[in-house]
């Protein structure tokens, strides 16, 4: 038997700090994992060694980069661009730390929120 996220869109929790949600987009089936009070190393960027919520989003991001240029993760493909947009957002603002499907993690800071809130909003009034 294979755990899913319910179809309503509701986590389906793991433990008390992992949850898996459903983030379609890329594909309609794509998941990501939400993990909450992980303790991340110290990097240059300048992340805390203190407890932070980390996504695991697999082709939700390709890579940072693509929060600036949406031709990198559309051109790798999207069942759904307008549920990646928004799935992107929502992760964005679950998140302190994601993980991307392809190259390093990165921390999440408001910029990259209201970047990632002004595409959702400018897909919508398209």
């Amino acid at each position: 038997m294979v755990a899913r996220p319910t179809s309503g869109g509701a986590p389906f929790r793991l433990s008390d700090t992992i949850e898996v949600l459903a983030t379609p987009g890329h594909t309609l089936s794509c998941v990501s994992l939400l993990v909450r009070n992980c303790t991340i190393t110290p990097t240059a960027d300048g992340i805390p060694n203190a407890p932070q919520t980390v996504a695991i989003v697999g082709d939700l991001f390709e890579r940072a980069e693509d929060i600036a240029d949406a031709a990198l993760w559309l051109d790798a493909g999207s069942e759904d661009p307008a549920a990646q947009r928004r799935n992107r957002a929502r992760m964005a603002t679950l998140a302190d730390y994601i993980v991307p499907g392809h190259g390093p993690g990165f921390a999440v800071t408001g910029d990259i929120r209201g970047a990632l809130n002004a595409q959702q909003v400018g897909d919508a009034a398209q």
